[in-house]
């Protein structure tokens, strides 16, 4: 059961599955997923990664997104040992699956990218998925996305992806190729905080061509295109909801700088129109 929790932010909650020692299980996995989370006002269902979770649970949470329309969101093509895994079949994420019980019959013919369009009914892709990181892509995964740039969101997250030393972020071809590309933080686990703002800055010393408001467009306007609310997320505009913040600012720079540049504590919140 997730826990009843009264965030202080408008929230989306997605059940991490993974079912890799038993794929003979994965209705129920999600189906009880599906029971927990229902309750909540926003959710959805992120079946781990491919190395994690098997076609069976993709299936079925693509099943149940079809019918209660609601968000997919998985980890694809992370890293350079993923890419080993699935293309060449070996590397050290391939020996380890395969020594805690994983099949592995899969492997050593793809790469992530090709494997996840390529699952059975993947050709068509029934749902929309947030993808997060596409970091390791090989030369005919360009190819291929230009068949699936209006079923991919794509999720960056610039200091997870330092910290890791992933190959370097394709953020100019991903873009022109005309995906939705928003920026996250990950995880503690490969971050001190959460923070959105550093979050920010680690992306635009990495692509310092890109604007000050086009970064902070990543993480308003293109997250909110990214949870299906183009209309009513991301931007301050009649008819959108009223979920603020307010930071300080000096007026004496661009005041996109001065968001970027912010690094304190968010003192003031409204959500809803409620602060």
């Amino acid at each position: 059961m997730i826990a009843r929790i009264d965030p202080p932010i408008r929230t989306w909650w997605f059940a991490e599955l993974i079912d890799l020692r038993d794929p003979n299980h994965a209705n129920g996995l999600v189906d009880r997923a599906v029971e927990s989370l229902k309750p909540a006002a926003n959710w959805g269902l992120a079946p781990h990664a491919l190395f994690t979770a098997s076609t069976n649970l993709y299936r079925r949470c693509e099943e149940i997104a079809q019918r209660e329309n609601i968000l997919l969101t998985t980890h694809l093509a992370e890293s350079r040992e993923e890419m080993s895994m699935f293309r060449d079949g070996a590397g050290p994420l391939y020996d380890f699956m395969r020594s805690i019980g994983r099949p592995m019959d899969d492997c050593g013919h793809q790469t992530p990218l090709e494997k996840f369009v390529g699952r059975p009914g993947g050709a068509s892709l029934p749902c929309e998925w947030i993808l997060a990181h596409l970091n390791e892509l090989a030369e005919s995964d360009f190819k291929l996305l230009e068949t699936f740039r209006d079923k991919f969101h794509v999720v960056h997250s610039p200091r997870s992806h330092d910290y890791f030393a992933h190959s370097a972020f394709a953020f100019e071809r991903l873009r022109d190729l005309g995906f939705n590309i928003c920026l996250g933080t990950d995880s503690l686990a490969s971050n001190q905080n959460l923070s959105l703002f550093a979050e920010m800055r680690a992306f635009r010393r990495g692509e310092p061509a890109v604007s000050p408001k086009e970064t902070l467009e990543m993480v308003t306007v293109n997250g909110g295109r990214a949870l299906g609310r183009p209309q009513t997320l991301g931007r301050i505009r009649a008819n959108y909801f009223a979920d603020l913040i307010a930071i300080p600012c000096s007026g004496m720079t661009n005041v996109f700088e001065e968001i970027l540049a912010f690094d304190q504590p968010v003192q003031w919140i409204m959500v809803n129109g409620k602060t």
